[in-house]
């Protein structure tokens, strides 16, 4: 059984998220038979959108220190619950031997496996995963158009994501709730949370059978356990 490394911190509730669902997704019956999981909290690694904004420190560094000590602890996969974050995922692909399983990489494969052919794909997500084009690029390069959410839409999301790192917990329900109820109204027939705050608020929203929703955190940590498992993502 391999080990997985996380990444974390960014924020430590959506750190937290993934390793419930790596625990939820693995399919064991006794403590032996989960994987073991190294999780590197550094809530310290600087704002990802507000560096692509050019308004902030560069996160690289720190992520490339929680990487090092990561892999001095022996683990065998990386991660990271960070969907912003993996506008770098490249050059950290480039400073490593470990194998780092993409979470942007995680949802599209999920997605292309539904074999469903949807016409309008929202993202719910940073400014800055939309700046870093996270998602865009690589589901153009499959044909999949993501449907930007207007300017409105996307400042409340952004305002929920940031009220839940606040601590309001309460607060980001309520304004997810409004806003999702609003997409709703703009006919997306898939939605993504490619956010990492934007799983914890989806069991409080109500549910429309006309919309997929992908929890990216969901998708990343079954291909974590499906690698440290040696087995097929289903």
């Amino acid at each position: 059984m391999k080990r997985a490394g996380i990444i974390g911190g960014m924020g430590p509730e959506a750190t937290l998220d993934l390793f419930k669902k790596i625990i939820k997704n693995t399919p064991a019956k006794k403590d032996q038979e989960h994987i073991p999981v190294v999780i590197d909290n550094y809530p310290q690694i600087p704002d990802r959108t507000a560096f692509l904004y050019g308004k902030g420190e560069n996160p690289l560094p720190y992520l490339l220190e929680s990487m090092e000590r990561l892999e001095k602890a022996g683990v065998d996969c990386l991660c990271m619950p960070c969907n912003t974050a993996h506008y770098f995922i490249e050059e950290l692909r480039k400073r490593t031997q470990v194998t780092f399983i993409s979470i942007v990489e995680a949802v599209l494969s999920d997605i292309l496996k539904s074999k469903k052919e949807y016409k309008k794909i929202g993202l719910m997500a940073t400014d800055g995963t939309f700046i870093g084009k996270v998602y865009h690029t690589p589901f153009e390069l499959k044909g999949l158009e993501i449907v930007d959410f207007n300017d409105k839409i996307q400042q409340s999301i952004m305002n929920s994501i940031y009220t839940l790192k606040a601590g309001d917990f309460t607060k980001a329900v309520d304004i997810f709730k409004d806003v999702f109820e609003k997409i709703v109204d703009e006919d997306y027939d898939c939605l993504i949370a490619g956010c990492t705050e934007i799983p914890i608020l989806l069991p409080y929203i109500e549910k429309n059978k006309n919309v997929d929703i992908f929890d990216a955190t969901e998708s990343l940590a079954k291909h974590v356990v499906s690698f440290c498992l040696d087995q097929s993502v289903s």
